[in-house]
């Protein structure tokens, strides 16, 4: 009896310590959505209240603070192996 109380206490802490940890790291993100723009042909943040379609290409992303990045610049690499 003892063990099922000590786990339901465990997995209650886990649970609320990953609700608190979503909230801080991922929730407070600066997210955007963008929609494909055929005349630009490029992605284009989407205005609050403006309407999409069914068929709009739409995508959500973060912007980053580009002054993080070394001068010489930064590789991007694709990793298939771990995705």
């Amino acid at each position: 009896m003892l063990e099922i109380f000590l786990g339901l206490v465990l997995f209650s802490i886990g649970f609320a310590c990953g609700s608190w940890f979503k909230a801080v790291i991922y929730d407070n993100q600066p997210w955007e959505a963008f929609r494909w723009d055929s005349q630009t042909l490029a992605y284009r943040p989407i205005p609050i209240g403006a309407m999409l379609g069914r068929h709009d290409k739409v995508i959500i992303g973060l912007r980053l603070d580009t002054q993080q990045i070394p001068e010489d610049g930064l590789k991007y690499e694709y990793d298939d192996k771990n995705r």
